[in-house]
């Protein structure tokens, strides 16, 4: 019999919560940070351990394939034995992969450390934001405190390629994972103290099958896009793989239905605002993630710039993402859920479409700040409301209806940016051969990529915004 767990479990007054939001919205960055920050210093990992181009890239795809595929597992876990223990957990694991890493002698070890820094990090995410839905379940305080998390996650992800920078000029890479060690031990002790338990649902089982299942599948089609450089788009191998990763997710959605207690609980698709909000949720993730990726590549091996530098370059980003979020309370009332984020998915297309006009000797200002302001705006604004509307309701079930916001960005950086970085691969390994020089080589797969990635958000920016909505954003009742 499943129980769901109240009172003191999920109680929590006063000043108390605001301090365990704090530390949520600082757990959440913490992890999310972790995707980013190793991209400024992939350069000297690369130079450090004689990492090849495939095991470079893999640095940041196997955080986010672990990532995204673990999450949908450690929600449900969470809603099992506890939002508060999974996340402090999770966090411990995250502190002890990070050290692993950050004392890596060679390339595998760095590539396991990732792996389970993935799989710690999805713990994480898959509780911290249910948690703030459990400690503000609606009014004023729950806008401010998702407010809080847009304003937190823009300048953290600004600032973990400026810090990055900085720990690579100054010390090491090897600190751009080293510093998650203190900072995760001090925030799990924080969220200890001050975070209520969180509702659980005790005497149900795990979907173990429904989790093997989409686990399996989403590395398939992970792979399979990521070997199209090596071994080409017609190749038999690489058909098998992504052939097989969609045979595999059509499995896992034929074991949800027929499963007592599925993964993913099938309730949560009934309502048309919270499915558009996954799905803009991985559309956005191809955005951010595989945007940063060509953004750095552009400027650090294009531009020359220093790691210093390349982080200062991303500070608009905070900026855009910190306007925006306090301009999207007043759109959030008046416009229903799915148009507000296809104004997102819009501005996170646009922002991705500028590649295209990249040149080699392409100003800061004409050139990057626009990618920067647009992908800053557009993905704050599908992912404030993506969260929210995601786990507004979720009751008992807000571990897993968080965690598929979050695994579904992850899950859209992962195959988005293997997609796009094998599109950059092939196009610039096509014009070398045709004796293009290097940079505009670089660029011609900087434009194709940002085409194809472009003309994909447009595409889910027309779906999430044709969605029949239901019903408005809470927001608009209240």
């Amino acid at each position: 019999m499943t129980r769901v767990g109240t009172g003191p479990e999920t109680a929590l007054t006063g000043s108390r919560r605001w301090f365990a939001l704090a530390a949520l919205t600082g757990a959440n960055m913490l992890v999310f940070a972790s995707v980013t920050i190793m991209h400024v210093a992939l350069p000297a990992a690369r130079s450090d351990l004689t990492l090849s181009t495939g095991a470079t890239h893999l640095v940041v795809t196997l955080y986010s394939l672990t990532f995204g595929t673990f999450i949908l597992l450690a929600g449900r876990l969470a809603d099992v034995f506890g939002l508060r223990r999974c996340l402090v957990a999770g966090l411990i694991g995250f502190a002890a992969a990070s050290l692993l890493g950050g004392m890596a002698p060679d390339g595998v070890t760095l590539l396991l450390a990732r792996v389970l820094q993935g799989g710690a990090g999805a713990f994480v995410a898959a509780t911290a934001v249910s948690l703030m839905s459990v400690c503000f379940p609606s009014g004023r305080d729950r806008e401010i405190a998702f407010a809080v998390l847009g304003v937190v996650m823009g300048i953290g992800t600004a600032g973990s390629f400026l810090l990055a920078g900085a720990l690579v000029d100054v010390l090491s890479w090897r600190w751009c994972l080293l510093v998650n060690v203190p900072l995760a031990a001090v925030i799990a002790g924080v969220i200890g103290r001050t975070a209520p338990r969180g509702p659980r649902r005790t005497g149900s089982r795990i979907d173990i099958i429904g989790a093997v299942l989409i686990c399996v599948s989403l590395a398939a089609l992970v792979a399979g896009l990521d070997r199209v450089t090596a071994w080409g788009w017609w190749n038999g191998r690489t058909l098998g793989l992504l052939v097989g990763g969609l045979i595999g997710f059509g499995l896992f959605v034929t074991a949800l239905r027929r499963a007592d207690e599925p993964l993913v609980p099938l309730h949560l698709m009934a309502d048309r605002n919270r499915v558009a909000a996954f799905v803009a949720a991985a559309f956005v993730g191809i955005a951010m993630f595989a945007g940063m990726f060509v953004l750095t590549s552009f400027l650090q091996e294009v531009r020359g710039s220093s790691p210093v530098r390349t982080g200062l370059a991303f500070v608009p980003f905070a900026v855009a993402a910190i306007v925006t979020t306090w301009a999207l309370p007043r759109a959030r009332a008046r416009v229903s859920a799915a148009r507000v984020l296809g104004v997102g998915l819009f501005l996170a297309g646009a922002g991705v479409a500028t590649f295209t006009l990249l040149e080699p000797g392409s100003t800061y200002l004409g050139g990057v700040l626009p990618a920067m302001l647009l992908l800053g705006s557009g993905g704050t604004v599908v992912m404030i409301t993506a969260s929210d509307v995601a786990t507004q309701g979720a009751s008992a079930d807000s571990g897993v209806a968080g965690s598929l916001v979050n695994s579904a960005q992850q899950v859209g950086a992962a195959l988005g940016t293997a997609l796009l970085t094998s599109i950059i691969n092939v196009t610039t390994r096509d014009e070398l051969s045709a004796g293009t020089d290097a940079g505009a080589a670089a660029i011609a797969g900087y434009a194709r990529a940002g085409l194809t990635g472009a003309l994909l958000l447009f595409a889910s920016a027309i779906l999430v915004s044709i969605v029949p909505g239901q019903r408005r954003l809470a927001h608009a009742r209240r």
